[in-house]
């Protein structure tokens, strides 16, 4: 958000310097934006889809291209409220295929905030005389817009702060933009705006999807892909780790795997502090690789040993899974008992890249070294 704030302060700025640009920027939102609605629909991301298609259709309408008559033949009014109920509709609904029965209900939930605009300034002028006997002098000429964008506007914000994602952010900023380009129409030309905004949605789409392809969804570790990406970058002389959780298998058939979900974030949060200039990755499963980029393997031994310390000594607290519905007076019976804790341990295998060997024989070595660990008693770094 920050930086769209930036890019369209600087663009007013310059807006001077725009004008010998303007028969260039003009048809720029057809293409960005058209562009945008094929990219999303390529990474699933349908509301980015649908909001991309239809400011290509508001541009279009906006600036008389495709038809004998544009929005100065109607009022603007009941266009704003729409638009900003079909933004709203975006924020609150989920991304779904748009080749299915999801995109027909998002068709017609389209048609319908298109509608409710229309009807919401029919209503208002058809009943004007009976608003205005009830309202005060300054609340009468804004009517017609201030209930639907407070609404929308706060419903879309507190949106965007619960649920905070980079496709949410588009969606306040795509309300912002449309919003102010009403009020304040001289600032920044249609066409700047839009094509900022279609830059927004590029931006998101690539960097959610890039930490979708190399993020792990649980822990929020870098994914098996992100190790082997990197593994491109390293030198000739780095280490690495190979460990998992001891037991785990064990673990998850007596706690469930929700509390074995819960294991798998501790560790990984243990394991990001670990020092020496280690990288850690989720390999899958209950298995952890760290990184030593330009690190023999008698430097790391020391660091690898107190982040498997630091895990052995953290105690878990188990909750109860019913304490949802458990009465207060129950609640006050079970806050004088002490939560069950468990501790759980990892073994680590490490081992140090030899000359002309491959990455993936070096991991190898390491995961051996982890078995090795295993057998020797597990909970233990073997070399």
């Amino acid at each position: 958000m920050l930086l769209t704030i930036t890019a369209l302060t600087l663009t007013q700025w310059y807006q001077t310097n725009l004008k010998t640009w303007a028969d260039i920027i003009s048809p720029l939102p057809y293409w960005l934006l058209m562009i945008t609605a094929l990219i999303a629909l390529q990474f699933n991301r349908s509301r980015l889809a649908f909001l991309a298609v239809l400011f290509v259709a508001y541009y279009a309408l906006h600036q008389n291209a495709f038809f004998d008559w544009s929005l100065d033949h109607i009022s603007d009014k009941p266009i704003l409220i729409a638009g900003t109920l079909i933004i709203s509709l975006f924020a609150v609904v989920k991304d779904r295929g748009i080749l299915s029965s999801h995109g027909v209900i998002r068709l017609v939930s389209i048609s319908i905030c298109l509608s409710l605009g229309f009807f919401w300034f029919w209503m208002l002028n058809q009943y004007e005389k009976q608003i205005t006997s009830v309202l005060t002098v300054a609340l009468k000429p804004q009517f017609q817009l201030l209930i639907p964008l407070i609404i929308c506007s706060l419903l879309v914000s507190m949106n965007a702060i619960r649920h905070t994602n980079l496709v949410n952010s588009a969606i306040f900023i795509s309300l912002a933009i449309w919003i102010m380009h009403y009020y304040q129409p001289q600032w920044l030309p249609l066409s700047v705006l839009l094509s900022v905004l279609s830059i927004v949605y590029l931006i998101t789409i690539l960097v959610d999807s890039y930490f979708l392809a190399y993020r792990d969804e649980l822990t929020g570790l870098p994914s098996r892909r992100a190790l082997f990406n990197l593994s491109l970058s390293l030198g000739r002389k780095y280490s690495v780790a190979m460990l998992d959780i001891d037991h785990f298998k064990k673990f998850n058939d007596t706690y469930g795997h929700d509390v074995g979900d819960q294991v798998l974030k501790l560790v990984a949060s243990k394991l990001l502090n670990v020092s020496g200039g280690g990288k850690v990755f989720r390999y899958g499963g209950e298995e952890f690789t760290i990184i030593f980029p330009r690190k023999n393997i008698h430097f790391v031994i020391p660091h690898l040993e107190a982040v498997r310390q630091a895990i052995q000594d953290y105690s878990i607290v188990l909750r109860d899974e019913k304490r949802k519905t458990q009465t207060k007076a129950t609640r006050k019976t079970r806050s004088t008992k002490k939560h069950k804790t468990v501790n759980v341990t990892i073994s680590i295998g490490s081992a140090e890249r030899i000359a002309g060997e491959s990455f993936t024989q070096a991991l190898k070595r390491a995961d051996q070294a982890l078995y090795k660990a295993k057998k020797k008693g597990r909970n233990q770094v073997c070399r």
